[in-house]
Parts: C-alpha cells; structure tokens; sequence
C-alpha cells in the first residue's frame, strides 16, 4: 500500500510521545524547549528612571524659555538622591537611575547649555519626557515565556530577567544514525572505483539532527551484509528514533526493510505517494521510532525534513510540530510529465513589497543534492498538477520552523 503524505505524517506524529522533562542550570538551556510557564517576579522597570543621560527638571519650569535652572547635584545609576526637586531647580541624571521626588521629566544633555552650576534649556519637554515608567514593561506576575518554546539566546535572557538559576525542559530525543551501502565511503577515504560514492547522506542527518536538539549517535556505515544490519537493529530501543538511510527499496540488496519485518518491528507505512522519497520506511518497536530513509540524498533529506523534524519537534514538547505552509507567487513556469504523485521541489522564498515569492530550483532530481545550496523551503505540487503558470500562487513549507 502506498501512503499519501497527510496520512503518513499523521501515523508518524500518532505514535510519538512527548518526552519527560528534566531540570538544567540556566547557561545548559540554549536550544532546548521549556516545560515551565515562567512569570516575571517583579515589575519592569522595578522603579521610575531615567532613559537618557540629561537633567532632570519640572515640565512647569519649561513653560518659558529659555529656562535658566540651578544644578543641585546627580543621581547615577544605582545611586539615589533623596528630597524633593522644587521650581527653579534641576539635578543632573544618567541613564538608569532613579527618578527623584518631584522630577517630571528629564531633559537629554544635547538641549542644555551648562553654565557654572546653573543650565539653560531652549527647548521645551513635557510632563514624562525620557522617563521609563515602573511596570510599564512588565508587571509582577505578568506571564512571560510558555511550555513549549524554544529557548534561543533571547529567551535565555529573559530567564535570566525572571531569575531563573534552573529551568525545567523536556529530554533531548536521542538518535540513532546508520547508513548501509557496499559503495559508500566516508570522506577522506580513497575511492577506488567508480560505482563507489562520498557518504552524505549520515552527516546530513547527523548535522540536521544536532540542529533540532537531538543527542546524535552516529553509528557509522555498514556494509550490505545481513547479520552486521541485523546485530545494529538489535540496538533499537536505546533510542527514540533509529534512522538507517539506504537499503529500503526492492532490491536483493536492500537488506533494511526485510530485517525490520523479519526482527518484529511493527512497520506503520513503507512507500509514499510522494516525490522524491518514495520508500520511506516508518515502524516502531516498543517506544522506539525507526525510519528507514532512501539512499538518494535529497530524498533522505526531503525525508528527514517532513517526517523524522516533526517527531523531534513534538518529543520535544513544541506545539508546532506539523511543518507550516504559506502562499507565494511563481516567479517561472514549472511543468511535469508524472502528475501522479505529489512532489517537493526545492525552492527559495523571496520577500518583496509585502509580498512572498517563490523561486524554484531546476535540479529537480532526487540525487541532486547542491539543490539546497540556494533553497530554504520546499515548492509544493500537488497530485494531478501537471503545470504551475508564472505569477500563480503555490504552497511552500519552510526547512526550518
């Protein structure tokens, strides 16, 4: 049976659970996924202060200018001056600190003239003018980040902001990645004859999976040999995900998709109607996921992208698992003989004018991996589309979300 996209990423994110949370010290949280609400634990600003280097002053005393006020003394940040400003008087204040009693408003130090320990202001300012409000920020209690985001460097310091010293996060999904194949051959390794090709396919895989957080095992190549395939299987349930990339077609050689059925794997879907990445493989065994991904780059890639990154995503505890879509104009034509199946071309998405463009990539093809180099989504084509007209609006998904 060959599973229609919708149906299959449903069946993969239906059986993946969410994984436990866990406790780590706050500098340990970059790229993690919060499993706590966090709330502010005071107001922002704490207090009234000022927000530029300047004077402050009564608006009144502005009323006519220019003003002529005398200097009282300063109020730094972290400091305080204690009393009460009365007319006629200002006291000079940096940015940060307090606000003193009887302070309306602070004048930045570019519209005054300083004369002796009197200045002068030309220039009106009104009642609030550079003054940071207390609270007018956030207010204590206010809630601040949710369970489910993705804490990048931003939202670190906004931990740091709440004090937060531990946050708690869900586990990091740990993956497993095993390519088969008599002629692969890492990088660095001679190629001694030309049916052999480079290995791409695990580090993109390594390197994508370490992009979304995961803890990666990467377990190497093996070569096209049953009981080596067979003995890494075994290994399956000290993973959440086991990924084999190769050896799940319908060649004698393709090893992966026999011994999963042959070892008790509860295969959930293998071949999809899609293009490229055709026989992906997704079973399960225990708790553990197992997706055997195609041997061809960009449909272990394409593969990777729109079923291996929405499990992650969910384990992880994100809401937005399923891969977004959006609307772009067709910036050329784009034609297909095989309407049959629905296919993922890669493409560009292009801003202009408000608008989203979409530029796609004429390597179409599924081993065609320099493909990526310019794109960042994917052009879909749905099934029984056979042409897309330039200026045509199409659906895009993004690689990263």
């Amino acid at each position: 049976m060959i599973t229609p996209y919708e149906e299959a990423l449903e069946l993969v994110l239906r059986e993946t659970e969410t994984l436990p949370k866990e406790k780590v010290q706050l500098w340990d949280a970059l790229g993690r996924v919060l499993a706590q609400k966090v709330f502010a634990d005071r107001d922002s600003p704490a207090f009234d202060n000022s927000a530029m280097d300047g004077y402050g002053v009564r608006a009144e005393d502005l009323e006519t200018l220019p003003a002529r006020l005398k200097v009282l003394g300063e109020v730094a940040a972290g400091g305080y001056w204690q009393g009460t400003l009365e007319r006629g008087y200002a006291i000079k204040i940096f940015t940060g600190a307090p606000i003193p009693k009887g302070v309306d408003a602070v004048v930045p130090v570019e519209f005054v003239k300083a004369e002796g320990d009197e200045i002068i202001i030309e220039k009106a300012f009104k009642k609030g003018a550079n003054i940071r409000l207390k609270g007018e920020e956030v207010k204590a209690g206010e809630l601040l980040l949710k369970p489910g985001t993705k804490l990048r460097g931003y939202e670190i310091g906004i931990l740091a902001f709440a004090n937060k010293v531990f946050v708690e996060v869900y586990q990091r999904p740990r993956i497993a990645i095993l390519s088969t194949g008599d002629e692969i051959r890492e990088p660095g390794e001679p190629i001694e004859k030309p049916s052999q090709i480079r290995s791409s396919n695990n580090h993109l895989i390594y390197a994508r999976s370490l992009e979304e957080g995961c803890q990666v095992y990467q377990l190497g190549i093996l070569p096209d040999r049953e009981e080596a395939i067979r003995e890494a299987l075994k290994g399956i349930e000290d993973y959440h995900i086991f990924i084999t990339t190769g050896g799940v077609s319908a060649g004698d050689k393709d090893l992966v998709q026999m011994l999963v059925k042959e070892m008790g794997f509860e295969v959930i879907f293998h071949k999809l109607r899609i293009k490229p990445a055709k026989p992906v493989l997704f079973a399960k065994k225990g708790k553990s996921l197992f997706f055997g991904l195609p041997g061809n780059p960009v449909s272990c890639a394409l593969a990777f992208d729109l079923f291996v990154k929405p499990a992650i995503v969910k384990m992880q505890g994100r809401e937005d698992h399923k891969p977004p879509v959006y609307r772009a104009g067709l910036l050329k034509d784009f034609s297909r003989k095989d309407a049959e199946r629905r296919e993922f071309v890669r493409a560009r998405l292009i801003k202009e004018g408000g608008r989203l463009y979409c530029d796609y990539s004429t390597k179409t093809q599924s081993h065609m991996l320099t493909s990526y180099l310019s794109a960042d989504c994917y052009m879909v084509v749905y099934e029984g589309v056979k042409e897309i007209k330039k200026g045509e609006e199409v659906d895009v998904t993004p690689f990263y979300w």
